[in-house]
């Protein structure tokens, strides 16, 4: 019965359908108050979500359901003897087939990314994988291995707004890096504090360098270069979230390379004089997963860094104890990527990605008051896009009217600031914007929701005036 519940063709529609982008309503500015506002849409509760554009989640049909049944189909279908093995504990890292078929996959994913100067090297000496079950585990993991209580991370701010837990129920005291913008570091005041200052470096640094959560910028190559330099030069264990890595799109009208992964860059020749990166210096860490390029179900992710974290990782006690992560799931993923299935999927998921950000920033431009911070970069990527309002909008008291009025929910931009008591141009910016996200309501109501936050904005506006 479950063989036949597997192998039977699916119900679901594919994963791209035509779409158009041209909008049924336009959405006006009231600049000189000729147009009259539209008024909240009658319904007969209030604070019923109609649309939320707060979780950041696949839309279900988007998931690769095809994809899945023809790998649990060629799986079924083979002898036994090829897979019952699965079925055991399995090696600390992560199974062989798997770790190979990784890493295979990502030289050939980002064999064009941007390295700048940086001499590309033979990463199978510099860096190794680790299998985890997603990057909330990578992060515990190497809370766990690498650091003791009471050591220093300093995060972003904004940031992903669950990652602050993670350090503080390993007991690490969590500090702001120097910001210059929201969703920029200041790498230059970060080194003078530092190196010229004499103020003592944490122990690790978290951030996400390629289209972040929840601004949706990237760092550039000179950027990654001069950050990585640092931290080697200082011991800090530099831990890069690159979930989104892979989940880009081009949005200019020419090719613009993108920049390369934080790994990449250890081997950085100003920052390591040469010498091999060992247990007494700091490194990049990359931590990422399939739940963003594939699904978030199957729970298998990865770490990749130099042999002293992999060693780390693969001694610590429950990892030993249990035999490794989820080494099943694992054989299924290491058939997607042999059967070319991860990359066919990964290129229509871009495709729909592209569009569904373009269908939002097309409707929330209409509306001149609201800018959005990734709209200049070079190439998008990524669930979310960051909405800036005029500094006299709390966008706390804003979603407050929103969901009220207008059934639309998004996330406010202090829910992502990590120090939100903080009373500094950095967390003041923040307190003026949003996320939105543009992967999990299907496509008719991510263009109606957007628009109805766009008039939700437009009415609130005018009782703070």
């Amino acid at each position: 019965m479950l063989l036949r519940m597997l192998l039977r063709p699916p119900l679901t529609q594919p994963l791209l359908s035509s779409f158009s982008f041209s909008t049924s309503r336009l959405i006006h500015c009231s600049m000189s108050g000729d147009n009259e506002l539209p008024p909240p849409p009658s319904s007969p509760k209030k604070n019923v979500i109609r649309y939320n554009l707060y979780r950041g989640h696949p839309n279900i049909d988007c998931l690769p359901q095809s994809e899945m049944q023809a790998i649990m189909s060629s799986l079924l279908n083979d002898n036994q003897d090829s897979w019952k093995k699965y079925l055991n504990y399995g090696a600390n890292a992560g199974d062989e087939r798997l770790l190979s078929a990784l890493r295979s996959f990502l030289l050939k994913r980002t064999a064009d990314d941007d390295l700048g100067e940086v001499t590309p090297c033979d990463d199978s000496t510099t860096s190794n994988f680790f299998i985890t079950s997603g990057v909330s585990h990578g992060l515990e993991l190497l809370c766990s291995t690498s650091t003791n209580h009471g050591d220093e991370v300093w995060i972003e701010r904004p940031t992903y707004f669950l990652c602050t837990q993670i350090f503080k129920s390993n007991g690490l005291s969590v500090k702001s890096l120097p910001m210059s913008t929201p969703g920029k570091i200041d790498t230059d005041r970060l080194i003078d504090m530092v190196e010229r200052d004499g103020v003592s470096p944490p122990k690790m640094i978290y951030i996400i360098p390629s289209y972040h959560n929840p601004t949706g910028l990237s760092m550039s190559v000179e950027e990654r270069k001069k950050l990585a330099s640092f931290a080697v030069r200082n011991g800090v264990l530099l831990v890069c979230d690159e979930e989104y890595h892979l989940l880009d799109f081009e949005r200019g009208s020419y090719s613009n390379p993108r920049p390369a992964g934080m790994v990449r860059f250890n081997t950085h020749t100003q920052a390591t004089g040469g010498d091999e990166i060992d247990n007494n210096q700091g490194c990049c860490i990359s931590v990422s997963s399939f739940t963003k390029i594939f699904a978030p179900g199957v729970r298998l992710g990865w770490v990749e860094a130099p042999p002293f974290i992999i060693e780390r990782l693969s001694n610590y006690g429950y990892i030993d104890s249990q035999g490794g992560n989820a080494p099943f799931m694992g054989s299924i993923m290491a058939n997607a990527i042999e059967m070319g299935l991860l990359d066919s999927y990964l290129d229509k998921l871009r495709i729909e990605y592209k569009e569904r950000y373009g269908l939002v920033c097309g409707i929330l431009q209409q509306e001149p008051r609201l800018s959005i911070l990734s709209i200049d970069e070079p190439r998008g990527g990524g669930y979310f896009i960051w909405v800036r309002f005029p500094p006299t909008v709390n966008a706390d008291e804003f979603l407050t009217y929103s969901i009220e009025n207008y059934g639309v929910r998004f996330m406010a931009g202090t829910k992502t600031n990590p120090f939100p008591n903080d009373e500094d141009d950095i967390g003041t910016a923040i307190k003026s914007c949003a996320r939105i996200c543009f992967a999990d309501l299907n496509r008719e109501d991510l263009r109606k929701g957007t628009e109805t936050f766009v008039e939700a904005f437009q009415s609130y506006i005018t009782t703070i005036e």
